[in-house]
């Protein structure tokens, strides 16, 4: 079993990506919204080191977040996983779209 983990900048395509694992099979996924440091930096802390406040501004000027997607999956589904987010998105290669990686789950409790 792997756990794929997606964090995406351009949550926009989430509906879309959402539909489309659906249609290839691919259930059971979590989402919950997250923020990256430089925005948490720059936006929650009552006194933030001046370098994450002027890299905030520049980086993510509108403070937004992003949205991770958590997908508990068998192996032979990492390659078509991979394809739909890569065509839902755009492709993961250009700036501020968002960053995958995959950890070996080495076991598991539940329904899959």
């Amino acid at each position: 079993m792997l756990l794929y983990v997606l964090i995406l900048n351009k949550t926009e395509c989430m509906p879309r990506l959402v539909s489309a694992l659906m249609r290839a099979g691919i259930r059971g996924g979590t989402i919950y919204d997250s923020m990256g440091i430089v925005q948490y930096a720059g936006h929650d802390m009552t006194e933030p080191p001046p370098i994450f406040g002027s890299l905030r501004k520049y980086l993510h000027p509108d403070g937004g977040n992003n949205k991770t997607l958590l997908l508990l999956l068998r192996e032979e589904q990492l390659a078509s996983v991979k394809e739909t987010v890569n065509e839902m998105t755009g492709g993961l290669s250009k700036p501020d779209v968002g960053i995958s990686f995959v950890i070996p789950v080495s076991e598991t409790e539940g329904v899959l």
